[in-house]
């Protein structure tokens, strides 16, 4: 029925693009990375925790209208890698030793693929647009703000905490659903039914997981300028055959978890500058397998920025909160779940998620020039529980792994400091260079799993061109 459609689908697009050439738009983006990655260290004769790899992830589409309503587009991704370490992934609990290594886990030898990334129909109206097929999508992203602080709050500190394209990786999630969109005056409601594709660490990019489902619901209101929230319902539902990632051993059977939460985001000036606020929380009930599920999470954040000074300082302080299970014995689970988000927004060294968490953090960007932007993160962070595990993860990827991980705390709460540095640099409006550095400070979780030593550092090169 799949191939039906896509077939009926791609004939569709065909028709349109010989009956209306002169209307075609092209996009295209290439992104190449390299990786450093000196991960923790096991002291497991034989493995590798220091290692460098490369990868490219070449983007490219075409997109029309069909009359005056409709458009359509197609696009397709190439990824490829380099010298993915062989010898690093070591036995539990400590096990694949960065990104590298995961991406090896799951596709050995095979070093790059072609996909369909995205190929959906569009539809819209004055105030109402209807999408079908495979696309993009980002919980968070609806009627997004006027206001430039409002709108890096948004994309950077609210969109994808729970649904997202996990767009740091190299394969990236897609999905197949649908999506429906109504505008008013004072807000936007958005309804999405959406199944996750494969991808992400899996070069096998083109399958759809058909045996997991989203459904997800908002309104979205953003009509004052200093004002910006939102209220959203979120259900999952997944039925793989796969153990789930749990403090209690060999759990098996659906996951069904709703999730209801919202945010609000303000900004005011004041003296010299202006200040911001970002309030967020989530609470979850469901099934978790054979356990009853209930779990809640909530960020807080303060900032100001000195508008009128050079370079433009714009400090941030921030706690986060995500629940963990405090009783692997009994029959309820109470670790907060992330469901198929893009977990680099909120742990950019990628080590940590927000499943069983706490995270205190001092933020600091800076605007040396135009085209030039610094920012430095500290984090705290501690587990929520120390008898629930130290998760990391995006969500489901592929059928046969649940899309998180656990680690044994080792009885302990605190998990480590992060300190980082990124630096961004714009030559022109289609590229970008960005160079990133991470101190990871293990802490006493760490050094439960990571015994011969439990600092790391992690940094990338990145350029991104787009045409």
């Amino acid at each position: 029925m799949r191939r039906l459609m896509a077939v009926m689908f791609a004939l569709g697009v065909i028709s349109n693009v010989m009956a209306q050439p002169s209307s075609l738009t092209t996009s295209v983006t290439w992104r190449v990375r390299a990786e450093s990655w000196n991960f923790f260290d096991p002291g497991v004769a034989g493995i590798d925790e220091s290692y460098i790899f490369a990868a490219s992830l070449l983007r490219a589409g075409v997109s029309g209208k069909a009359g005056k309503s409709q458009d359509w587009k197609l696009e397709l991704s190439q990824v490829a890698f380099s010298d993915l370490p062989e010898n690093s992934i070591a036995p539990a609990p400590a096990g694949d030793l960065g990104f590298g290594a995961i991406y090896y886990r799951w596709n050995r030898k095979r070093d790059g693929s072609i996909f369909l990334k995205q190929a959906y129909w569009q539809w819209r109206g004055k105030m109402t647009t209807f999408r079908l097929g495979r696309f993009e999508f980002g919980e968070g992203t609806e009627r997004m703000p006027k206001d430039p602080t409002l709108s890096w709050l948004r994309r950077n500190r609210v969109q994808e905490r729970l649904l997202g394209s996990f767009g740091f990786s190299h394969v990236q999630r897609s999905f197949d659903g649908l999506l429906f969109s109504q505008d008013s005056k004072d807000g936007n409601f958005s309804l999405a039914l959406l199944r996750p594709t494969r991808g992400v660490f899996d070069l096998k990019g083109n399958d759809q997981l058909s045996e997991v489902t989203t459904l997800y619901a908002s309104w979205t209101s953003s009509i004052d300028p200093q004002n910006d929230w939102r209220l959203f319902a979120l259900h999952y539902r997944d039925k793989r055959d796969v153990v789930k990632t749990s403090n209690t051993a060999n759990i098996t059977g659906d996951v069904k978890v709703t999730t209801l939460g919202g945010h609000y985001l303000r900004t005011w000036q004041s003296g010299e500058g202006k200040f911001d606020t970002v309030v967020w929380g989530a609470w979850q009930l469901g099934d978790w397998g054979q356990l009853d599920h209930k779990a809640l999470a909530y960020a807080v954040e303060l900032g100001y920025q000195w508008t009128k000074e050079k370079w433009q300082p714009w400090l941030r302080i921030g706690y986060f909160f995500g629940s963990g299970d405090g009783n692997p014995n009994d029959d309820e689970h109470e670790t907060f779940f992330q469901v198929l988000s893009t977990p680099r927004l909120y742990a950019r060294a990628p080590l940590y998620n927000m499943m069983n968490n706490r995270d205190l953090f001092v933020q600091l960007m800076l605007k040396p020039a135009k085209n030039l932007s610094l920012r430095l993160d500290w984090h705290r962070l501690w587990l929520a529980k120390s008898q629930d595990l130290w998760y990391t993860g995006g969500g489901a990827f592929n059928n046969t792994a649940f899309g998180y991980v656990g680690r044994p705390s080792g009885g302990s709460k605190r998990l480590m400091d992060v300190l980082d540095l990124s630096i961004d640099y714009t030559p022109d409006q289609n590229t970008t260079w960005t160079l990133y550095l991470a101190k990871l400070m293990g802490k006493d979780v760490v050094k439960a799993n990571f015994p011969a030593d439990s600092d790391g550092f992690f940094a990338y090169l990145e350029f991104v061109r787009r045409w």
